[in-house]
């Protein structure tokens, strides 16, 4: 089940993913409340700098694995490299 909403449905939640910008800025709010995530949740953020948003730093104090930004980019690299005719 895919679902978005201002204030999302966590319930039941294996995974969720911020994919805002919110986590650019040390001030920006949480897209979501990591503590209303059920145990064993997995967090990951778009958001590459900083590495550690405050939104995995909380998600990963509460117990939750975490998934870093830039490790999305890792996957990405060889794509972008073959559109742009790098590779």
């Amino acid at each position: 089940m895919t679902a978005t909403s201002t204030e999302p449905d966590l319930d039941g939640a294996d995974i969720v993913v911020n994919a805002t910008p919110l986590g650019l800025r040390p001030g920006d709010p949480l897209p979501f409340r990591p503590h209303l995530l059920p145990s064993g949740s997995v967090v990951a953020d778009i958001v590459m700098k900083p590495r550690e948003t405050r939104l995995l730093r909380e998600a990963a104090s509460l117990g939750h694995r975490v998934h870093y930004g830039i490790r999305m980019l890792d996957g990405q690299v060889a794509s972008y490299r073959a559109f742009f005719g790098l590779g």
